[in-house]
């Protein structure tokens, strides 16, 4: 009886309404509200009642309270007569025990005095409670001063009550000496081997043989438990003998489906214990095996069990077994009829065999018996169950010894394709990539009939499955060279069925043609229309064909240069563009000198660094000419420095930093053109888009580019500052600036934005000038706060034409955020139709480099309306890849109204932030008069992707019918 078994007690609603108060809460008050005294209740049911609730109430308790209970317990279990309440009662003294804070010691004399009661109930619990304590505090317990008191009684009582004829009291017994004998090892390590004396109590090899004695005992749950018992002795380090593998083999046939689950562990260990040692099969018949060969052998008789259980257990440990004989395991791939290893012999022979009543021979005969132990077929009986978790396993097993085996994963290869057509979609995907896993290790050939069974998967609805499927064809190799055409054909085919295989088929690819490079060579006049007599034309460098043509040729050429030489000129023009724009499917390749030019990559070499600090001067130059007030020649410098940051940012490890300078940059331009047209008198009419452009490139720089240092992001704020005052002139020019005037009056935004100003002051105190500049602007806004009046408001006017730039160190390591869509692709030929009244799932894939904090990525849809949505994908659908590189793999449901036509929406991977000043930032954000402000943020978000165009038809069953 456990405290999940009472629930035919009624607790009164009160009470678990109390219960459930407490679940926010770390302690109890006190002992009154505990209301203990109910715990000597007249009513049996009353004390029942209240040790469960007691038992909910424990984790809350504090460490007063416990001890009262404690106390108040060890009364109850000395008086109390009723056998339910004094389980009860055992039980959360059990619990209690655990704690640090109670003395275990105490818990066990009390059990021990309990051991007298005649309740097998009662008694089976006090054992099993027994085992818990003795687990769970087993450094403590060899500490314990009646240590070998109380293991003396436990052996001396755990071993009379083995005779016991109700089985649940033996097995209780055979688990509580399994938890003991640990212990006894440990205390004979600490005395030594002089000074232990084994009368004490029983020794760990006397614990061993009395549970192996009922491994054989007459009720199956003692067997079963025997042996649970068993692997626990092996599991704390005890070497068990070998003498108990003859009983496990027993065990192998019995009734009982547990036995036999435990007896295929057992067997396992005793072979990896001993797999050297030799087994003799009969006394007439003198062939001897190893043991871990003859127990391989005994786990391959139990793939054709009767239980479901018992086979997914076979077959899970014959993977296991990567040091049986190959003959063997081969056999387990074979349909021959052997015996234990070797050839059957005829059952009709006069001189041997003599007949019985029964029959013509001696069925029970050590012969016949020896004929049903094989390991011939054993795998393919368990692919070829009728439940999936046995052939998954058989599955699982056939990959782990193919990974150590080359003979066994070549004949293996093929029934692993015979289960890509497997009717259970998971078992579909667990051959194709164990196949694949194989091929990493070892050489896999697919013949035409394989390949055709394979090409076939690729029709698979499971986008997974599909993948799975490009990624093994990617590691296996053909056995002759007519078999390409097919290949390649069925694999654009799919691609045209489903767009979004694209990448992942192009990748297939190039894996492909780095294996048959020799095969490949005969194709390229075939791939590229070559023909002798006339120069080839050009095939479109877009076309899907060519593309995937290209990807097998250039990867085809690391193992065959040849192919370079034979390829037509604009073949290289078309991989320099393609390899920018499929960076992972085209490799490195020298480019024969007669080709059109070199590849447009850029490397960063010391003559790319070297030019990149020569540029930096140049932008340091450009500062000194701004602060003078050259504005002409600070522009003039500017656009020829933006001139040749552009061209570093093609450099990979350059990319970031030169895209900072840049947008510094466009922001000392925009400074600038705020300037020269201060007197003019269309100074302001764009000050709201220059205000939001400024105010932009903050965030974006801020939330996009990382590395940046402290007086970069001082700069940063800075330039927030700038776009705020921009924007307030702008709104005293308009004709509607008592509008902009209350809205920047109310909700104390204007307050917001001193403070703003005020911090930004506190971090550049270094700066005497800007100091003085920032102070002088606090003073005007906290006058212009009191009294926002027009007058006010002007006199911030003069802050503008101060407005200076701050030192920053643009030689900082800058990296950039940034994704790059996979899937979808944009299917316009293809239109995604799906019914109105239902969502429809998109997946998503996409790789994002240097992000920081995945929590702010989201996925942006934006409909045909302009409305838009933002997805969040979960933080286990991103996997990282590589150092700073994230793989994300997530769906989004698609829920829109009926639509008359295909039209698409636009997908994008964005990252979100807060602005300082939510209300005023975005405010001004979205007074922008160009639409095109890079980033988005008026949205909140910043763009780190490119738009992926997707078309989708959501469409009414009505017009389905009617279609």
């Amino acid at each position: 009886m456990d405290i999940d078994d009472i629930s035919s007690f009624d607790v009164k609603g009160d009470d678990m309404m109390n219960i459930d108060s407490l679940s926010n809460q770390q302690t109890i008050p006190n002992e009154h509200e505990l209301n203990m005294t109910e715990l000597f209740s007249a009513e049996v049911r009353n004390r029942i009642h209240s040790l469960r609730r007691f038992t909910k109430l424990l984790p809350y308790m504090d460490d007063a309270n416990k001890k009262t209970l404690f106390d108040y317990l060890r009364k109850l279990l000395y008086n109390e007569q009723d056998k339910d309440v004094k389980i009860l009662v055992i039980i959360l003294l059990g619990k209690l025990a655990l704690d640090p804070i109670i003395n275990y010691s105490i818990v066990l004399e009390e059990f021990m005095d309990q051991m007298q009661s005649n309740s097998t109930e009662l008694k089976c619990k006090i054992y099993d409670t027994i085992v818990r304590i003795l687990q769970a505090r087993f450094e403590s317990i060899l500490q314990m001063p009646k240590l070998n008191t109380i293991l003396k009684f436990l052996c001396v009582k755990a071993t009379n009550e083995l005779t016991d004829s109700h089985y649940s009291i033996r097995s209780s017994c055979i688990s509580l000496l399994a938890s003991l004998a640990p212990i006894i090892i440990r205390v004979k390590s600490m005395r030594g081997q002089a000074k232990f004396t084994e009368q004490e109590y029983l020794d760990e090899t006397q614990i061993q043989t009395i549970i192996r004695d009922f491994g054989k005992d007459s009720d199956p749950r003692v067997r079963s438990n025997a042996l649970k018992a068993l692997l626990q002795l092996h599991n704390c380090d005890y070497k068990l003998d070998l003498s108990l593998y003859n009983l496990c083999v027993a065990c192998l046939t019995d009734d009982y489906e547990e036995v036999r689950i435990e007896a295929l562990s057992l067997i396992w260990v005793l072979s990896s214990i001993y797999p050297e040692r030799t087994v003799q099969l009969d006394d007439k018949i003198t062939q001897v095996f190893r043991l871990i060969d003859d127990a391989f052998i005994k786990i391959c008789d139990m793939v054709c069990d009767e239980s479901v259980k018992v086979r997914s257990k076979a077959c899970n440990i014959m993977g296991s077994y990567k040091l049986v004989e190959d003959s063997i395991l081969l056999s387990t791939l074979s349909q021959q009829v052997i015996s234990h290893g070797k050839p059957r012999k005829p059952m009709f022979k006069k001189s041997r065999y003599i007949p019985n009543p029964e029959g013509d021979i001696d069925v029970e005969s050590a012969e016949v018996r020896l004929l049903k132990s094989s390991a011939n077929g054993a795998f393919i009986h368990g692919l070829e169950d009728a439940f999936q978790d046995v052939r998954n396993a058989a599955i699982d097993s056939i990959c782990e010894l193919s990974m150590q085996n080359q003979k066994f994963s070549k004949r293996a290869v093929e029934f692993l394709v015979d289960m890509f057509q497997d009717e259970i979609d998971f078992v579909r995907l667990n051959s194709i990539t164990s196949l694949r896993k194989i091929g990493t290790l070892q050489p896999i050939e697919l013949d035409s009939e394989l390949l055709q069974i394979t090409l076939s998967v690729l029709n698979d609805a499971d986008p997974i499955v599909r993948e799975s499927t490009h990624g093994m064809l990617g590691v296996a190799r053909i056995t002759s060279p007519e078999l390409i055409p097919p290949f390649i054909k069925e694999l654009l085919a799919s691609m045209s069925r489903y767009p979004e295989d694209q990448l992942s088929i192009y990748q297939c690819f190039r894996e492909f043609g780095s294996a048959h490079g020799e095969y490949i060579e005969k194709f390229i006049p075939k791939f590229f229309k070559m023909e002798s007599s006339y120069i080839s034309k050009e095939i479109n460098q877009n076309d899907r064909g060519h593309i995937g043509n290209l990807i097998l040729a250039f990867n085809a050429s690391i193992s065959n240069p040849k192919i370079l030489s034979i390829l037509p000129k604009y073949a290289f023009r078309h991989y320099e563009y393609l390899r920018d724009k499929y960076p992972n499917c085209f490799p490195e390749v020298k480019i024969p000198g007669d080709a059109p030019r070199q590849s447009i990559r850029v490397n960063a070499d010391d003559n790319t660094q070297s030019f990149m600090n020569q540029t930096i001067k140049m932008v340091f130059s450009m500062g000194n000419f701004f602060k003078t007030g050259d504005f002409k020649s600070a522009l003039r410098i500017a656009k020829v420095c933006t001139n040749n940051l552009k061209y570093i940012s093609h450099v990979p490890s350059l990319s970031g930093s030169a895209i900072f300078i840049i947008m510094y940059l466009d922001c000392v331009k925009t400074i600038i053109q705020t300037k020269q047209n201060y007197l003019e008198a269309s100074t302001f009419t764009t000050a709201a888009d220059t205000a939001a452009r400024l105010l932009s490139s903050s965030y974006i720089m801020e939330y996009k580019l990382i590395g940046l240092s402290v007086p970069t992001k001082t700069f940063v704020i800075y330039l927030r500052v700038l776009a705020n005052i921009v924007w307030i002139f702008g709104c005293l020019t308009e004709s509607n600036n008592g509008q902009g005037l209350s809205f920047l009056s109310k909700k104390g935004l204007l307050k917001s934005f001193i403070k703003r100003v005020s911090d930004l002051q506190r971090k550049i105190e270094r700066d005497n000038f800007l100091s003085k500049n920032l102070t002088k602007l606090q003073t005007k806004l906290n006058k212009a706060s009191v009294s926002p009046t027009i007058e006010n408001m002007m006199s911030l006017f003069d802050y503008i034409m101060d407005y200076n730039l701050i030192d920053i160190d643009l030689s900082d390591e800058v990296k950039r955020s940034e994704a790059t869509i996979v899937k979808p692709v944009s299917n316009l030929d293809q239109p995604l139709e799906f019914q109105s009244e239902f969502p429809s799932t998109i997946n998503i894939e996409a790789e994002l480099r240097n992000i920081v904090d995945t929590t702010s990525v989201t996925i942006q849809v934006i409909f045909p309306d302009q409305s838009i949505e933002h997805f969040r994908p979960p933080s286990a659908d991103f996997v990282i890849a590589e150092m700073d590189k994230l793989q994300l793999r997530t769906q989004i449901d698609i829920s829109q109204p009926a639509w008359t036509e295909p039209c698409y929406i636009q997908l994008k991977v964005v990252c979100e932030f807060e602005p300082d000043i939510p209300e005023l930032d975005q405010h001004i954000m979205r007074q922008s008069v160009d639409g095109n402000i890079s980033g988005n943020t008026s949205e909140n978000t910043i763009d780190l992707s490119e738009p992926v165009k997707y078309y989708i038809w959501p469409r009414d069953l009505l017009s389905k019918r009617i279609r």
